[in-house]
C-alpha cells in the first residue's frame, strides 16, 4: 500500500504515526492498519503530541523498501517530525540490523521513536533490550520460515503439491484440499497442440500468434507471447514428474538503483522433491524429451545469432515504444540496419510501426557527436573552469592551510615536549595520531584544488582534442568509449538522442590525466540531440 500522508501545521510536537500489515497477515493478530493507527494515535494525543502525518504500508518488514517506511524516513531527514509513533518493534521491521539503522538515522535527526506496546527508555540499558527484542523476532522469524519449509517438503514427499507454490497450471484443475490437479480437458488439448506444433517446427512466436488469433486466453485470462509458450514447452510437470524445490530465490542489491532485485536459481538436483502422482500427465516422456532436444539444439541458437558487426548492439531503444532496436541486414549483408524488435519479433496484436535505420549513419551520427563533446577544447576548458569555480566556493582554501601550518606546529611542541621527558610514550603516541588524522582530513579538504590546479594547458588539450578525434575512428575505440560513457541511444522519426555520463570520479571532480589525454572532466547528464533522416521502409536506401 502506498503512503498515504495527511500534513497539518497545528503547533506542539510534531509527530508522525506508522503502521504496518503484511499483506497476507493482514488480521490474523488483531493488528489491523486501523487498530494500529488508532492506538498510536490515542498514545500520541496523551503525551501531548500533534499528529501531524499518517503513514500506512503493507509490505513485508523483512525489507527496508517501503514505500510508507520511504516516506517516514524522509520526514525523519528533513526534520519535519520529531517523534515516530509505532504500534511494536516489529511494526517498523523485523531485521535486527534494520532497526539498528531506523534508530540511527532518527538519533542522527533528532528524532526518537515512541511504541504503544512497549517501552525503552533512552539510554544504554533501553537500547540493549532494544537490539535484543529486534534479534529475538529475527530469530522468531527465521524459525517460523524454518518449520514452513519443513513443513512443505514433508506435504510433497507425502504426493501433495505444497501450498504456496504458485496460483496454478494451465491444463489442470486443483482439487481443493487434496493437493493434487486435475486434467482440465479443455486446455489440455491446448497443451498437446502447442508441444506438437513446436515439433512440426512452429516458433514459438507463430504459436502465440496462432492461439490469440483462435481467442484462446492463457491460465490467468491474457494474451499469450513467445516467453509463455517457451515456459510452457519446459514444464516437466506435463510430464506427470512434478519437481519442488528446483529453484532457489535470492536477493541482490542492484549497485545502480540500491533496490533488492529477486533472483531465481536453479538448485542441485539433488536437492529436488519428486511429488509422485500429484499431476495426472498429459504429455508422454517421449515427446517432451524431444521438445527438449529441440529448444537445446545449437543449430538453433546459432541461426538466431547475429552475423554481422553492430556498434550499438545493446544500447539502441526505440523511440515509439521504448523497445530494444536490433541489428538486421538485408541483401544478404549488403545493407546493415537498426530495426525496433517489437516491429517483427512481437506478437500480432503488439507490433511497432516504427521504422528502419541505416546501421551506417546511425553509428556515424554518435560517433561525431561524441568526439565533438570530447573533442573540443572549450568543452572542456568550462567544464575545467566550472569546477574549480565551484571547488573554490565550497573550500576556505586559507582555512584550510592554517589549519595545516596550526597542526604542524602541534607537532613541533609536542617532540620537544617528548624529548623533554614531559609525556611519556603512550600519551605522545596517542596525541600524535590525533594530529595525524586531522592532517589527513585536512589535505583531503585541499585535495579537489590540486587536482583542479593540475589540469593541461590550452595548447596540450587543443593538441589532445585532435588526438581524440583520430583515436576515434578505429570502431574497437568507439566501442569502449560507449561502454566507459554508459552511452545509451534513442531514435525516433529523424531525431538521434544520445544519454550517457562524462567518465569522472565519484563525486565529480576532475582528478586524473593519462596519456596527454583529459581522461577526467565531470560527472554529468549528457543530451545531444542531431538530425537524421530515417527510411520509412529499406527498399528506399537501395539506391
Amino acid at each position: 500500500m502506498s503512503a498515504n500522508l495527511s500534513p497539518s501545521n497545528h503547533r506542539g510536537v510534531r509527530a508522525v504515526v506508522y503502521s504496518r500489515v503484511s499483506t497476507d497477515a493482514q488480521e490474523q493478530d488483531g493488528t489491523s492498519l486501523e487498530t494500529q493507527e488508532r492506538a498510536c494515535t490515542e498514545h500520541a494525543r496523551s503525551l501531548g503530541y500533534h499528529v501531524a502525518y499518517r503513514v500506512r504500508d503493507s509490505e513485508s518488514g523483512t525489507t527496508l523498501d517501503r514505500p510508507g517506511l520511504h516516506q517516514v524516513r524522509g520526514l525523519i531527514r528533513s526534520g519535519e517530525v520529531a517523534v515516530v509513533v509505532a504500534y511494536a518493534l516489529d511494526r517498523l521491521a523485523r531485521e535486527q540490523h534494520h532497526i539498528g539503522v531506523l534508530f540511527y538515522e532518527a538519533e542522527e535527526n533528532g528524532t526518537r521513536f515512541e511504541l504503544v506496546t512497549e517501552r525503552f527508555e533512552d539510554n544504554a540499558t533501553g537500547k540493549f533490550i532494544m537490539s535484543t527484542r529486534a534479534f529475538v523476532a529475527e530469530i522468531e522469524r527465521e524459525k517460523i520460515a524454518e518449520r514452513t519449509t519443513r513443513g512443505k517438503a514433508e506435504r510433497a514427499r507425502n504426493g501433495r503439491l505444497p501450498q504456496g507454490t504458485g496460483r496454478g497450471m494451465y491444463g489442470y484443475f486443483m482439487r481443493p484440499g487434496a493437493g493434487t490437479r486435475i486434467v482440465n480437458e479443455e486446455q489440455a488439448g491446448v497443451v498437446r497442440d502447442i508441444f506438437q506444433s513446436f515439433l512440426d517446427g512452429a516458433s514459438t512466436m507463430s504459436i502465440a500468434n496462432e492461439l490469440n488469433r483462435r481467442g484462446i486466453p492463457t491460465f490467468t485470462g491474457k494474451r499469450w507471447y513467445s516467453a509463455t509458450i517457451s515456459h510452457l514447452l519446459r514444464n516437466e510437470s506435463y510430464t506427470g514428474r512434478t519437481p519442488y524445490r528446483r529453484t532457489r530465490a535470492t536477493y541482490v542489491r542492484d549497485p545502480l538503483s540500491g533496490r533488492r532485485k529477486r533472483k531465481i536459481a536453479v538448485r542441485s538436483e539433488a536437492d529436488w522433491i519428486w511429488v509422485e502422482g500429484a499431476t495426472p500427465p498429459i504429455i508422454d516422456a517421449d515427446t517432451f524429451s524431444a521438445v527438449q532436444s529441440q529448444l537445446d539444439d545449437p543449430e538453433r541458437r546459432r541461426r538466431g545469432a547475429p552475423k554481422y558487426i553492430y556498434l550499438l548492439s545493446g544500447r539502441v531503444r526505440c523511440g515509439a515504444c521504448g523497445a530494444a532496436m536490433v541489428g538486421q541486414t538485408l541483401n544478404g549483408g549488403r545493407y546493415r540496419y537498426y530495426r525496433c524488435r517489437r516491429s517483427y519479433a512481437g506478437t500480432d496484436f503488439d507490433r511497432c510501426e516504427s521504422r528502419y535505420v541505416r546501421a551506417n549513419e546511425l553509428e556515424r551520427v554518435v560517433r561525431e557527436q561524441l568526439a565533438g563533446m570530447l573533442a573540443t577544447p572549450n568543452v572542456i576548458l568550462a567544464e575545467a573552469s566550472r569546477i574549480r569555480d565551484e571547488t573554490l566556493a565550497t573550500v576556505d582554501v586559507e582555512g584550510v592551510k592554517r589549519r595545516l601550518r596550526s597542526l604542524d606546529g602541534q607537532k613541533a611542541r609536542l617532540v620537544d615536549l617528548y624529548q623533554a621527558g614531559e609525556v611519556d610514550r603512550q600519551d605522545f603516541q596517542q596525541r600524535a595520531d590525533d594530529i595525524r588524522r586531522k592532517r589527513d582530513l585536512a589535505e583531503r579538504a585541499l585535495a579537489p584544488l590540486l587536482s583542479v590546479a593540475d589540469l593541461p594547458s590550452e595548447a596540450q588539450l587543443i593538441a589532445a582534442c585532435e588526438e581524440m578525434r583520430t583515436w576515434l575512428c578505429e570502431p574497437d575505440r568507439l566501442a569502449k568509449l560507449l561502454v566507459a560513457m554508459h552511452v545509451g541511444v534513442v531514435v525516433a522519426n529523424e531525431c538521434v538522442e544520445l544519454h550517457g555520463t562524462i567518465p569522472g570520479s565519484s563525486d565529480g571532480q576532475c582528478q586524473t590525466r593519462a596519456g596527454g589525454l583529459v581522461e577526467v572532466i565531470a560527472t554529468a547528464t549528457l543530451v545531444i540531440t542531431a538530425g537524421h533522416r530515417s527510411p520509412s521502409s529499406p527498399q528506399s536506401l537501395d539506391r
